[in-house]
């Protein structure tokens, strides 16, 4: 069942007896009459690293050997990974031997440490020789290892001036850049500083889009002439979205 060129061999004839030797050899050949066969590459999945680059091997087979040297090309094509980042661009053309039925090819995946959904790309097969394309192309999934950002809100503080508006600005941030959105629900709540009299109470949920790591929240003050002590208030975060709670809390001073 093995594709292969035409196939000759001789009959000879020698030491004739009663007779004269006319032709001395005859031709027979031996025609093929089996399929060309169909080339396929498997799907592959593999764990990211931290760091450096680790190899997704891919596998081309041949559905049975061949008498022909077969070849094909193959290249990688971008899906929600990219080269560059996540994996290293490969393209050649790789031979099977008669006889020969796999051949490998090595992608080089790039480690990080950004908490990201698991990510693909494809290796496509074109431009097949003695031989068909079944299969035209193996996907391969990044599977992604990272631990969620945390995220965090710092203490502030600002005068509370005398006229006009001001605002006390927290900063909401990711400890990490993330490949996910991310959001978070924040509140304020009374200390000594009582909203509706000394600040106007804010609410609602803060969204990250990927890659984005600090955002402002701004806490309008409601400004005064009268000598006081220094008032607080607090931000506390909540519920979270690809991520976890650093510190949930700041504190807010007017002084």
């Amino acid at each position: 069942i093995i594709d292969e060129p035409l196939e000759d061999f001789y009959v000879n004839f020698s030491s004739p007896v009663n007779a004269t030797m006319g032709a001395s050899s005859a031709l027979v050949r031996i025609v093929d009459d089996d399929l060309m066969p169909t080339i396929t590459i498997n799907d592959v999945s593999l764990t990211e690293g931290n760091s450096g680059s680790v190899g997704m091997q891919f596998t081309i087979s041949l559905s049975a050997p061949s008498g022909y040297t077969v070849t094909v090309q193959y290249a990688t094509a971008p899906g929600t990974a990219m080269p560059g980042s996540d994996y290293q661009s490969v393209g050649t053309i790789t031979g099977f031997s008669p006889g020969v039925t796999s051949a490998t090819v090595m992608v080089p995946i790039m480690g990080d440490l950004i908490d990201e959904f698991d990510e693909t790309f494809t290796v496509v097969l074109s431009a097949p020789a003695n031989a068909a394309i079944a299969d035209p192309s193996g996907l391969g999934t990044i599977l992604d290892n990272d631990d969620p950002p945390s995220v965090s809100v710092n203490d502030s503080s600002t005068s509370e001036g005398t006229g006009g508006s001001k605002n006390l600005t927290f900063t909401v941030a990711l400890s990490l850049a993330s490949g996910k959105p991310v959001s978070v629900n924040y509140a304020t709540s009374n200390g000594s500083a009582i909203a509706g009299f000394d600040y106007t109470a804010l609410s609602g949920t803060l969204t990250f889009t990927p890659g984005a790591t600090s955002q402002p929240l701004n806490v309008a003050l409601n400004t005064d002439s009268l000598d006081e002590d220094n008032e607080t208030f607090q931000m506390t975060l909540s519920a979270p979205v690809n991520a976890i709670l650093g510190d949930s809390s700041g504190t807010g001073t007017i002084t």
